[in-house]
């Protein structure tokens, strides 16, 4: 695969794209913002793949290609795209020799999205490379197994976000319908409206801690990230008497666990029997800010406005948490400095509030810091060094997420990246 004769120009606008931004940073951070953006994106390599066979979303191939073609797309870089095709292929490479889940973060499902991303971000979109598993997932989703996951890194939401990302093409609605009619069977129903439960089978290690189960409220797993999925299916047409009574419900009952403190009303990370609810760190995975954009993007895509007041006070409290009450320790996307630089600014845009953005700058600066003590190249190995700032070169934990957070704070170009995690939904094509 080669990249065409095509320049950033070519690229299509996506929903919400260009003008609608609003810049963010300026001057000397801004120039800082992007410098370090641009040296993780080339500067840091995988491993061969040959030799490790990563070709996921979240940490490998896939996700690195989406890292590069977003920044080729925002600086009309020629090495920048044939960088990401290059590891576009590697991943399809794999995808077409080894076994793999239906994951989205880390299986086949995730390296198809990156397929259809980097190739409109790219402008090399052609012949459709997707429809068959388009229709292999919808295959799947008519006897999707009882106890596999609903969230979005490895369950059904996840399916449902590559599914978003596909319409209006022919297999979309079909996947949507199906990942829709899954939600219905699995949903649960109480005083408080609808949820879903994960089964201590799901809990890993600390599943003894969580018998017989527990409701997650958290993007990552838990109901937080169905909510913008369901709501974005709604708002194209789908299903919408099956649809709106479980988003309706899910919102509810997120809302009705809310954890009251000295500052306001804060999201936990799940609720189980026996175990108090308790307040979490800020992040995209669990926490107040993660659940705002998510419930944000939800309300203007239904168009609820007391949904929209109630994910904005989450943020605005979220924003004016002490930095050391935020549970930062790295720089990553998922639960680190660049991810919440990274929401605050998304929230930022959606909603035009000064002290989102101010959160949000603040939290480029903090990046910055981490990853000073932590340059391309520095010998991890030394007793002296300062901890990582991230882990590896992946997208969410990763380098390859670090300069895409940092990148959206330093341009105008929509991130349209973050699709993946369902803080924002922009479908080319797609009907208000």
């Amino acid at each position: 695969m080669r990249m065409p004769d095509a320049s950033c120009r070519d690229a299509p606008v996506f929903e919400g794209a260009g003008a609608s931004r609003r810049p963010l940073l300026s001057g000397a951070l801004k120039d800082r913002a992007a410098h370090l953006a641009g040296t993780l994106a080339t500067t840091v390599c995988p491993t061969p793949i040959a030799e490790h066979g990563d070709a996921s979303l979240v940490s490998g191939a896939a996700g690195l290609a989406v890292c590069s073609a977003q920044l080729a797309r925002t600086r009309c870089d020629r090495q920048a795209a044939d960088t990401a095709l290059a590891r576009l292929e590697d991943a399809i490479d794999v995808l077409g020799t080894q076994p793999l889940t239906s994951s989205f973060y880390a299986g086949f499902t995730g390296i198809a999205w990156a397929v259809d991303l980097v190739g409109r971000l790219l402008g090399t979109a052609g012949e459709d490379r997707n429809g068959d598993i388009d229709e292999a997932l919808t295959k799947l989703l008519r006897k999707y197994p009882e106890q596999a996951p609903y969230d979005l890194i490895q369950g059904l939401t996840g399916l449902g976000a590559y599914a978003l990302a596909r319409w209006p093409r022919p297999g979309a609605a079909q996947c949507l319908l199906g990942v829709v009619e899954q939600f219905a069977q699995r949903a649960r129903h109480d005083r408080d409206g609808v949820f879903w439960w994960s089964p201590p089978s799901w809990q890993g290690q600390r599943r003894e801690v969580y018998l017989p189960g527990r409701v997650d409220l958290g993007v990552a797993h838990g109901i937080a990230a169905v909510i913008p999925f369901l709501a974005r299916v709604h708002r194209l047409g789908l299903a919408r008497q099956t649809v709106r009574p479980l988003l309706d419900g899910a919102v509810r009952w997120l809302l009705a666990h809310l954890v009251d403190t000295a500052s306001g009303p804060t999201v936990p990370s799940f609720v189980a029997d026996g175990v108090p609810p308790r307040p979490v760190r800020s992040a995209w995975c669990y926490g107040d800010p993660g659940v705002a954009a998510a419930l944000l993007l939800a309300a203007r895509d239904v168009g609820e406005p007391t949904w929209a007041a109630a994910a904005t006070g989450l943020a605005l409290r979220a924003a004016a948490r002490p930095p050391d009450h935020a549970g930062v320790e790295d720089a990553g996307l998922c639960h680190g400095s660049a991810g919440l630089a990274h929401l605050f600014n998304r929230i930022y845009q959606m909603t035009a509030e000064p002290a989102l953005a101010d959160a949000a700058r603040f939290w480029v600066e903090r990046t910055l810091e981490l990853c000073s003590a932590a340059a391309p190249g520095r010998d991890a190995t030394r007793t002296d060094a300062a901890p990582p700032a991230w882990k590896g070169p992946g997208l969410l934990e990763g380098a390859a997420g670090v300069a895409l957070a940092l990148e959206a704070a330093s341009t105008t170009v929509e991130p349209v990246w973050d699709q993946m995690l369902l803080v924002s939904t922009g479908i080319p094509g797609a009907q208000a």
